[in-house]
């Protein structure tokens, strides 16, 4: 039997069941993988084990006792623990003193007067390798340094089962190496440790069974040879490949760009670049995300951006847009220097971005959402010519609240926003999300013929296979790093490496 066994795991946000009927099991003495796309469920399905979450429907058995209805603080006193997605250590104290929080704790709601808590905080600082930097502050460590000093925390209550939620974030491949060192020697302790993590050379190298969620749902269940193999794990993280008429690409798309030495050489186009990163480096707080980036986006053509989740996208996006400042490098919109302008002044000079959602005012109807867009200098009628010459399926639905059109309408009505301020530029982020593929579909040949009409395009996407027919150039970024640019029919073949941490 499991040490942790969740079965029949619901979880209802209204009528939506984020997480619908999952079955866990967490067994002593190794790491078992949680994986899936954005947005699959995992934090959800961590809090309703921590108690953190309220469930609907189902069980959480720790150790043959129904822990279904206990408080957080009861659950972690019977032995489960957990560090977090985000940083959460005590940036004012010391290593030490942040575990021995920890340990104190744990004695006294533990009544137990025989513990030494100094013992157990030099043994713990012993066992994950901080005891060089004991004395220091948390919050002067480096990113790989906080991220252990936050598992030795979690060590400290003496958890049973161990719940890591991204640990591995914005460590370097040197420290996700040791880190998973220390994960083995935990679990060769009798420790069940559950690991959710976006790094999946790091899930493939550690864990001894995965288990997959997709839409809140569980898809599938193995080893990591067999996941990785698995045809419904590589289409929820790559998407299905969708067959346009007679199977061809729209005409002048990449199969017209100069075939490159390498996959690296296709940046090095002579088409004039629009847009521009160089060397890009940026961060969230003390921990970066984007290393040393270089990414051109050529006239008139569609760049997308891959990787899975975790590998930086919609931060380059984010840096490209104006929504987040660079910690290095530069960023050039048609040769100018544009680093530091606001989004607001980047979209008054032709850079326009459509978010992942839907990106409209629902409680406006959508003539007064194109209305919002006047403010670019054009008159409404101006944009809402061309709006409806585009998407005409908007004319008839003009008076219409866009909160009750259906998702791709949606999509349709911000897109037609942003193109009706005639952008240089036009930034994507995750066309496809919520969406039906056949929708997606309709929406992406959209996209192929904006950037024939000589609009530059970066799309952000999860499901690489669905970009991949309207895109001149591809690009492929791991851990904050780009690590490969070519053409959609080179890329492809270095996706499951990308996206599942195993060779294609």
């Amino acid at each position: 039997m499991a040490l942790l066994e969740v079965r029949g795991l619901t979880i209802r946000f209204g009528g939506h069941n984020a997480v619908d009927k999952v079955d866990l099991d967490v067994e002593a003495g190794c790491v078992t993988g949680l994986i899936g796309p954005n947005g699959a469920g995992k934090t959800t399905i961590f809090n309703a084990v921590t108690g953190l979450q309220e469930i609907s429907d189902g069980t959480v058995v720790l150790a043959g006792r129904d822990i279904t209805h206990e408080r957080p603080r009861q659950r972690s006193r019977l032995g489960i623990g957990r560090t977090f997605q985000h940083l959460e250590i005590f940036g004012g104290l010391t290593v030490r003193e942040n575990i021995q929080v920890a340990c104190e704790i744990r004695r006294r709601w533990a009544h137990d007067r025989a513990a030494n808590v100094h013992d157990d905080v030099d043994a713990i600082l012993d066992r994950v390798g901080l005891r060089h930097v004991a004395n220091d502050r948390a919050d002067a460590l480096p990113t790989g340094l906080a991220r252990l000093c936050e598992l030795g925390r979690a060590l400290g209550a003496r958890p049973r089962v161990l719940l890591l939620d991204e640990p591995a974030s914005g460590l370097s491949d040197r420290e996700t190496e040791e880190f998973a060192e220390i994960l083995r020697a935990l679990a060769a302790g009798d420790l069940a440790i559950l690991l959710v993590e976006h790094d999946m050379v790091l899930v493939m190298d550690v864990c001894a069974s995965i288990h997959v969620v997709d839409y809140g749902a569980l898809i599938a269940v193995g080893t990591p040879a067999e996941i990785s193999q698995d045809t419904r794990v590589v289409q929820a993280y790559l998407g299905t490949k969708v067959a346009r008429d007679g199977g061809a690409r729209p005409t002048s798309r990449s199969d017209s760009l100069p075939a490159p030495a390498d996959p690296e050489s296709a940046a090095a186009s002579s088409l004039p670049a629009v847009l521009e990163l160089r060397d890009a480096c940026a961060a969230y707080g003390r921990i970066e995300v984007l290393h040393h980036v270089d990414l051109t986006v050529p006239a008139g053509k569609v760049v997308a951006v891959l990787g899975p989740n975790g590998s930086g996208k919609s931060t380059t996006l984010k840096i490209a847009s104006g929504q987040m400042s660079l910690s290095h490098g530069c960023i050039h919109l048609c040769g100018r220097h544009i680093n530091g302008t606001s989004s607001d002044a980047l979209a008054r000079i032709g850079v326009c971005t459509i978010p992942e959602g839907r990106g409209v005012f629902s409680n406006l109807t959508v003539r007064e959402n194109l209305v919002m867009a006047t403010y670019a200098g054009f008159s409404q009628g101006e944009i809402e010519d061309r709006a409806y010459s585009r998407f005409p399926r908007l004319r008839d639905r003009r008076s219409q609240f866009a909160g009750t059109l259906s998702g791709g309408e949606q999509r349709m009505l911000a897109m037609a926003r942003a193109l009706a301020t005639e952008p240089v530029v036009l930034l994507l982020d995750e066309l496809s999300m919520g969406l039906a593929p056949l929708v997606v579909d309709e929406l992406y040949e959209i996209v192929a013929q904006i950037a024939r009409s000589g609009v530059s395009i970066l799309v952000i996407e999860q499901f690489a296979r669905i970009v991949l027919d309207v895109a001149d150039l591809a690009v492929v970024m791991v851990q904050g790093t780009v690590t490969a640019t070519g053409r959609p029919a080179e890329i492809e073949g270095m996706l499951s490496s990308a996206y599942l941490g195993v060779s294609a």
